[in-house]
């Protein structure tokens, strides 16, 4: 179980560098169900499905430049695995509703990833201080 354990953590962490880091959109392809559940604090509602996550992800990188995500700590719990990381980028464009603020900002976000049976992440939270944005 540890090793299963181990291997989780690894694939959150490159989860999170690649599409943050990176913005290499791919790695939602293999390792997300067809139907994952995403949620994203300050977003009205729930969205389901890779290519809406994607477009997320897109929206993500297009508001904000310079991104550099530092994972800080990762845990897991059966099948949910948490991260807590350090984010800097720089806010220049419109995100959920806010207007660009043109600033240097640092995000102090909380990633829940939820893994099936066959290893795939079927829910992924992202939790923010949205506000923290407009300061």
């Amino acid at each position: 179980m540890a090793k299963k354990s181990e291997n989780r953590k690894r694939l959150v962490f490159t989860i999170l560098d690649e599409l943050f880091n990176e913005g290499n959109l791919s790695i939602i392809d293999g390792t997300c169900a067809e139907n994952i559940t995403v949620n994203v604090s300050g977003a009205q509602e729930d969205f389901h499905g890779i290519e809406v996550f994607k477009r997320y992800v897109m929206s993500f990188h297009n508001a904000f430049s310079d991104i550099h995500l530092h994972i800080d700590e990762i845990h897991e719990e059966g099948n949910l695995v948490d991260a807590h990381a350090t984010m800097t980028a720089t806010n220049v464009g419109k995100f959920l509703g806010i207007p660009a603020t043109e600033k240097e900002v640092t995000l102090e976000p909380v990633f829940f990833l939820k893994f099936d049976s066959d290893g795939k992440v079927v829910e992924f939270s992202q939790e923010m201080d949205i506000e923290g944005l407009m300061e």
